[in-house]
């Protein structure tokens, strides 16, 4: 398919694989980290609930030891990573084995000294889906640009972003598989919209269910996306051709997340694809809404990857900062895990808490959540950390190279959805870069056509590489 769509397929092979060979030798350089090690225990254990009793359960977040007995059926997180960890633990006995030894000793607080790490098969797994997603970025870029060259710099440009986080990639976590989704939607919506080609609308529809059901945050794009396709089928006339594509897009998604939405109604009585999850980030991240004048202008600069933090401290003192940084007691992220903690275990539905939490905090309190909400978006802009600096430097070059090249409008198509779940986890969660790693793909694209345009001054003969 890529090979059709991308005017010429041999480019998109030849990066998928030389990003793949960067991306497994600098993830094998990785040391390997026990399942307890960040989010992975919440995705091992609903995996191997699902393996060794058929449930796919709440996992970590449920109130039973599932070593002991079976769990309860739940929704709290989405089912298509749990299901793929499920699919590697079946034939990778490493991973069963270190998830069953994590989910016996979760309780106690020595999981890591007890447990084994692990860095087997979900390692190259997911550099190969890392790769996939540079490969979709390559065939994207050359679409936006009209430019080998610019989608070939973008693409390595890409990479060198995404080896920024080898050792996240090595984790059983979702960023991998939410990254290559992501990518793949944005690509083939992408042709749908342009070109109203069927094949495109629908795969483009079953990714985005897929990446629904890995991140249902995403759901915020499915209204804005229906529309936009429906928008251009019905102008300047309606179009038979762009109308179906819309309908065999919306098909796609259904066809994806309707069953998982129907087990929740049969097994759990509601009509949704996830429960829980998100009421509880949300209250998490309300705390972050009593920074201080002081510690939201600190934030600016504490934000800031690798140095920022210290060079904060330096200037503004370190009781200004104290609350900003994760790992300190009664710090605001602290704070908010601790009120995450006791609206689980309280009685009753976390979702039932939600209107008044908007209620109390976003609207009772417009000032404090739009300041905390842009801060929060500060923070989770950096991706590719200090690489990632230079690139947000050359976003206004490259945006005056597409537009010399009368292309801003494409790119601005390709890089919107980024750019608009940005502000959705910084207003609904304790965001961070990690959050945020689609915005490489419309960065590395900007970034490409910034450095050529820069390289045309010095070198004439480059001016047509750039369109």
């Amino acid at each position: 398919m890529l090979a059709r769509w991308g005017r010429g397929g041999r480019p998109v092979v030849l990066a998928f694989a030389l990003c793949f060979a960067a991306l497994l030798v600098a993830g094998l350089r990785a040391p390997p980290r026990d399942l307890s090690y960040g989010d992975q225990s919440f995705y091992a254990t609903t995996a191997w609930d699902l393996l060794r009793w058929g449930t796919f359960s709440d996992g970590f977040f449920d109130r039973v030891d599932s070593a002991v007995e079976a769990p309860p059926p739940g929704m709290f997180l989405g089912p298509v990573y749990p299901l793929l960890l499920a699919g590697v633990m079946s034939v990778e006995p490493a991973l069963r084995e270190a998830a069953g030894c994590m989910v016996q000793h979760t309780p106690s607080a020595d999981v890591a000294a007890r447990c084994p790490a692990y860095g087997g098969l979900v390692r190259p797994l997911h550099m190969a889906l890392v790769a996939g997603a540079l490969a979709f970025l390559m065939a994207a870029a050359r679409r936006v640009s009209g430019s080998l060259a610019v989608a070939g710099l973008a693409t390595g440009i890409g990479l060198v972003l995404c080896l920024a986080y080898a050792r996240l990639f090595s984790l059983a976590m979702t960023e991998s598989l939410a990254l290559f989704l992501f990518s793949g939607a944005a690509y083939t919506f992408m042709r749908a919209l342009l070109d109203g080609g069927r094949g495109a609308a629908l795969l483009g529809g079953l990714f985005f269910g897929l990446l629904l059901l890995t991140r249902p945050s995403h759901v915020v794009l499915l209204p804005l996306a229906l529309l936009a396709l429906l928008y251009v089928a019905m102008r300047p006339a309606p179009s038979g051709r762009r109308i179906a594509a819309t309908a065999l897009f919306a098909l796609g998604v259904a066809a994806v997340t309707l069953p998982w939405a129907a087990r929740n109604e049969a097994v759990l009585g509601r009509f949704a694809l996830t429960a829980g999850y998100g009421p509880a980030v949300l209250i998490e991240r309300m705390a972050y809404n009593e920074m201080t004048p002081g510690e939201f202008g600190a934030s600016f600069l504490y934000w800031l990857p690798d140095f920022g933090d210290r060079l904060a401290e330096r200037l503004f003192g370190h009781e200004t900062v104290r609350r900003l940084d994760w790992n300190q007691p009664d710090s605001l992220y602290d704070i908010g895990q601790h009120r995450r903690h006791a609206a689980l275990e309280a009685p009753g539905r976390i979702d039932d808490l939600v209107p008044g939490l908007l209620r109390d905090e976003v609207i009772g309190r417009p000032v404090a959540y739009a300041a905390s909400t842009l801060s929060l978006a500060w923070r989770g802009l950096w991706v590719g950390r200090n690489v990632g600096i230079v690139v947000i430097l050359l976003l206004p070059l490259g945006l005056m190279a597409a537009h010399r090249a009368r292309r801003l409008r494409l790119w601005a198509l390709y890089a919107a959805p980024a750019w608009i779940m940005l502000v959705v986890h910084a207003g609904a969660s304790v965001n961070q870069e990690r959050y945020n790693l689609a915005l490489i793909l419309g960065l590395s694209v900007a970034a490409a056509w910034a450095i050529l345009s820069l390289a045309a001054k010095r070198w004439p003969a480059l001016r047509g590489a750039q369109a």
